[in-house]
C-alpha cells in the first residue's frame, strides 16, 4: 500500500472514529460557522449539525449570555473554556479552544464535547452519599478518621472536628497531634489499645476523654479496624468516633436516679412490688418479702402467680383476697384500696394501681403497709372507751363483770377480778371463751406485792396487774390468753392502763360507799345526840318539876340533886366532846405541857367514875410500877383515862377490870383490861374512828367519840393506843407514852 492510500486509510479510521464520539467534535470559523462536525451528538440535534451550518441555527438562539456562544466567543479571543452543558436532557463536558492559522492567527474555534450524563448521575450519587453520611454523622455525633500509618497522617471527618471543638483543618493530621488531645488520665490506656490492635491485627473499641478546644471534656466511644497489606502489614488504620458525652452524662444521671429510686424503695416502711401485664415480677423490695414472710429461693423466681399461692394461706379470707386480686389485673386501669387481715392478727393495708409508662399501662404496683399496731391501738382506745364507761357505774361489782366479758376474748381466753377486804383477796368473778375449758388462776404472789407480770400456765401465757388505790393493793386483773398468744410488754401496759381505770372505779364506789356511810353516820350522829341531849334534859327537868311542886320528900331530895349533878355532868361531857372533835378535825388542839404522874390522872379519874362505878356493880383496881411521870397535858390526859376507864364501865358487863399503870425505862404504860362483851375483829381497826362502835346504840349509848379523841390525844403527845380483843372475852386497850418530850 502506497503511502497515499495508508494516509487515506488512517483519515478514514479517525473520521469513523469521530462518528461513533458519545459527543461531538467540531470546528467553526470565527463567524461561528461550521467549518467540520462529527459525533453522534451531531446527528441527535433537532437539527443536523453539518459544516457550513452556524452553531446559532444548531441552538436556536443568538442570545450573547447563552452560555455556548459565550464560551466560543471567548475561545476566539484566545481564552480556553470547559463547562458542563445539559441538551436534549443529557449532561455534556465542553471543551473549546482557539483554532490558529499556520502564522498563528485565530481562525475560529475546535470544540469537542463529551456525553458525563452517566458519570454525573454517579458523582450526584456519591455526592449524595457523601452528604448523607455527613449528615448522619452530625445526627448521630459520629466522626470518623483514617491513620496512613507509614505517612503518619491523620484525616478526620467534618463532625469529628466539630467533636473536638475545631474548625475543620484545625487539627494537626498526625498521631501525636491525635494524643495531644487524649485527656492525660486516659492517655495510655488509649495508646495500649491502638498499639494492642496493630500487633494482633484485630478490630478495635474502647472509650477515652478528650480535651476540646474550650477546655471542656468530652467523651468518646471509638471502634476502628486495622487495614493490612498483603503481606499481612498493618498500613491504615480506620474507624469511628461516637460523641458519648451526653449519652454518658445521661447514664450516670440515669444510674444516680436509679440507685436513688432503689435506696428510697428499700428504705420505704411499706412492701412494695411491681407486676408486669404477663404476670412477672419487675420489681420488689426487702420490706415486701418480710412483711409476707417469702422465702429467697421463692422470691427469686419472680413468679406472681406462685406468691399469690403461697401467702394465700396467712390471710383469714384468701377467696376474698384472690377475687379482688383477680379483678384488678383483669381490669389494668383501676385502683383500690383495701384491708388485709392475717390469721396470726397482723392487719395490712393493700394500696393498687396501674403502672403506667407514658399512657400505655405497663403493669400493677402493690404497696403494702403493715398497721397492725394502728388498728391495735385503735381496737384498745374503743376497748378502753366503753370499759371506761362501763366503770362509770358506782356500783363497782356489776361494772366489774361487764368490762370483764368485754375483755374476753378481745384480751384473751379468760379474765379473773379478785379483791382485798382486810388484807385477804376475794374472788370476785371468772369470765372464760364461749367453749373454753373452765379456769381458776391462783392470785399472782407479784401482784399482792403491787407488781404486773407476765408468767405461764401450763401452755398458756397469763398475765396480772394490780388494782392500785391511793398506794395500797385493793385487788387485781388476771388475764389467760389464748393457745396461740403469747403476751408482750405491750399487753402488759395496756393491761395495767385498764387496771388503773377499774382501781379509779373501785376507788370511786369506795368513796361513793364512803359518802353513804358517812351520811348514815350523821345521820346515827344526830339521831344520838337528840337521844343524849334528851335523856339528861328529861330526867333534869322532872327532878326541878319535882323539887318545885314539893313533892320530894327531905330524905329523897339528896338523891334528887344528885340525879341534877350526873346529867349535867353527861351534858358537859357531851359538848366537851363536840368542842374537841371540831378542834381536831379542824387542827386546832393545843397542848399545855407540865410534869404529870400518870398514876395520879388515873386515880383522879376513877374517883369522878365512882358513882358510874357503884352503878355498874364492876370491882376495879388500879396498879403501879416505876415513876410514870412525864411532861404531859394532864387535862387532855384526863380525858384519855375518863374515856377508857368509862368503856370499861359500859362494856364490862358488871365483871371485875383492871388498870395498870407502869413506867420502863423512859416509857410510861396506861392499860385498862376489862372482861366484857368484846370486840368484833372486823371492827378492831374502825373503833378508834370518829362515830365508829362495835354495838348497837340501841343498847348502848354515846357518840362513838371517845376512842377517836383518846387516839388523837395520845398520838398528839407523841404516844400510841391500840387494842386487843376477842368476842365475849374482853378487851384490852394500851397506851404508851414517852416521859421526855421530843423536842
Amino acid at each position: 500500500m502506497t503511502q497515499q492510500s495508508r494516509r487515506f486509510e488512517g483519515d478514514r479510521h479517525v473520521r469513523m472514529l469521530f462518528r461513533q464520539l458519545p459527543g461531538a467534535v467540531w470546528t467553526t470559523d470565527r463567524d461561528l460557522r461550521l467549518t467540520y462536525v462529527a459525533g453522534r451528538l451531531a446527528r441527535n440535534v433537532s437539527v443536523h449539525a453539518k459544516p457550513g451550518m452556524s452553531v446559532f441555527d444548531v441552538l436556536g438562539t443568538r442570545e450573547p449570555t447563552n452560555p455556548v456562544i459565550a464560551c466560543h466567543r471567548a475561545a476566539i479571543a484566545g481564552e480556553p473554556q470547559s463547562f458542563e452543558y445539559e441538551f436534549n436532557g443529557r449532561w455534556y463536558k465542553v471543551f473549546v479552544e482557539q483554532l490558529t492559522t499556520d502564522n498563528g492567527d485565530a481562525a475560529g474555534c475546535i470544540a469537542s464535547a463529551f456525553d458525563i450524563t452517566d458519570q454525573r448521575a454517579t458523582q450526584e450519587r456519591l455526592a449524595r452519599s457523601e452528604a448523607l453520611l455527613a449528615q448522619a454523622q452530625r445526627v448521630a455525633h459520629i466522626g470518623s478518621f483514617e491513620w496512613d500509618i507509614a505517612k503518619n497522617s491523620v484525616v478526620w471527618s467534618d463532625e469529628l472536628h466539630r467533636i473536638y471543638g475545631l474548625e475543620p483543618g484545625q487539627f494537626g493530621g498526625t498521631y501525636e497531634a491525635f494524643l495531644e488531645r487524649v485527656h492525660p488520665d486516659d492517655l495510655e490506656r488509649t495508646k495500649s489499645s491502638v498499639f494492642d490492635a496493630l500487633r494482633n491485627g484485630l478490630p478495635f473499641v474502647y472509650d477515652h476523654r478528650i480535651i476540646r478546644a474550650d477546655g471542656s471534656v468530652g467523651v468518646l466511644h471509638t471502634r476502628g479496624d486495622v487495614i493490612a497489606d498483603k503481606d499481612g502489614q498493618a498500613v491504615r488504620v480506620a474507624g469511628c468516633c461516637w460523641d458519648v458525652t451526653k449519652l454518658r452524662e445521661t447514664m450516670d444521671n440515669l444510674q444516680r436516679a436509679r440507685s436513688l429510686l432503689e435506696a428510697t424503695i428499700e428504705a420505704t416502711a411499706d412492701g412494695l412490688l411491681v407486676v408486669n401485664r404477663e404476670g412477672r415480677v419487675t420489681t420488689r423490695n426487702q420490706r415486701f418479702l418480710s412483711l409476707w414472710r417469702i422465702p429467697p429461693d421463692l422470691a427469686a423466681e419472680n413468679d406472681d402467680e406462685k406468691l399469690l399461692a403461697y401467702v394465700c394461706d396467712q390471710l383469714e379470707n384468701p377467696d376474698q383476697f384472690m377475687s379482688s386480686t383477680r379483678d384488678l389485673y383483669d381490669h389494668p386501669e383501676r385502683e383500690s384500696v383495701d384491708v388485709l387481715h392475717f390469721n396470726d392478727g397482723r392487719v395490712f393495708e393493700r394500696y393498687s394501681r396501674p403502672q403506667r409508662i407514658g399512657m400505655l399501662i405497663d403493669g400493677r404496683v402493690w404497696s403494702f403497709r403493715d398497721v397492725t399496731e394502728r388498728e391495735k391501738l385503735l381496737r384498745r382506745a374503743l376497748f378502753l372507751a366503753d370499759a371506761t364507761r362501763l366503770l362509770s357505774s358506782l356500783d363497782v361489782e356489776p361494772a366489774l363483770d361487764s368490762v370483764a366479758h368485754l375483755a374476753v376474748p378481745f384480751m384473751g381466753d379468760g379474765c379473773a377480778i379478785d379483791l382485798l377486804g382486810n388484807g385477804q383477796p376475794r374472788r370476785l368473778l371468772v369470765v372464760s371463751r364461749e367453749g373454753m375449758e373452765a379456769f381458776s388462776p391462783e392470785l399472782h404472789s407479784s401482784v399482792m406485792a403491787g407488781h404486773s407480770t407476765i408468767y405461764t400456765m401450763g401452755a398458756r401465757s397469763c398475765m396480772a396487774v394490780p388494782l392500785v388505790v391511793k398506794g395500797a393493793v385493793a385487788g387485781a386483773m388476771t388475764f389467760i390468753g389464748s393457745r396461740m398468744r403469747r403476751y408482750n410488754e405491750q399487753d402488759l401496759e395496756f393491761a395495767e392502763t385498764l387496771a388503773r381505770r377499774a382501781a379509779l372505779a373501785v376507788e370511786n364506789a369506795r368513796l361513793y360507799r364512803g359518802v353513804q356511810e358517812a351520811l348514815q353516820s350523821r345521820d346515827e350522829f344526830l339521831a344520838i345526840a337528840a337521844h343524849e341531849i334528851r335523856g339528861p334534859i328529861t330526867s333534869v327537868h322532872m327532878a326541878v318539876q319535882g323539887l318545885q311542886k314539893g313533892k320530894v320528900s327531905a330524905a329523897a331530895a339528896p338523891r334528887i340533886l344528885e340525879i341534877i349533878e350526873r346529867e349535867d355532868r353527861r351534858l358537859a361531857r357531851f359538848v366537851d366532846e363536840l368542842l374537841d372533835l371540831g378542834r381536831m378535825q379542824s387542827g386546832q388542839m393545843h397542848f399545855n405541857f407540865e410534869e404529870v404522874d400518870l398514876g395520879d390522872v388515873v386515880r383522879e379519874a376513877a374517883g369522878a367514875l365512882s358513882p358510874d362505878l357503884a352503878r355498874s356493880g364492876s370491882a376495879f383496881s388500879i396498879s403501879t410500877e416505876g415513876r410514870p411521870v412525864g411532861q404531859w397535858d394532864r387535862f387532855r390526859l384526863e380525858q384519855v383515862a375518863t374515856n377508857l376507864l368509862s368503856n370499861a364501865i359500859k362494856f364490862g358487863a358488871g365483871k371485875p377490870f383492871a388498870v395498870a399503870v407502869r413506867e420502863h425505862e423512859g416509857l410510861a404504860t396506861l392499860e385498862v383490861q376489862d372482861h366484857g362483851i368484846g370486840i368484833p375483829p372486823g371492827m378492831l381497826n374502825r373503833i378508834f374512828d370518829p362515830f365508829e362502835r362495835a354495838v348497837s346504840v340501841r343498847n348502848y349509848g354515846g357518840l362513838g367519840l371517845g376512842l377517836f379523841i383518846v387516839r388523837t390525844i395520845v398520838e398528839g403527845l407523841g404516844g400510841t393506843v391500840r387494842v386487843e380483843s376477842k368476842p365475849n372475852a374482853g378487851s384490852t386497850f394500851t397506851v404508851e407514852l414517852q416521859a421526855e418530850r421530843n423536842s
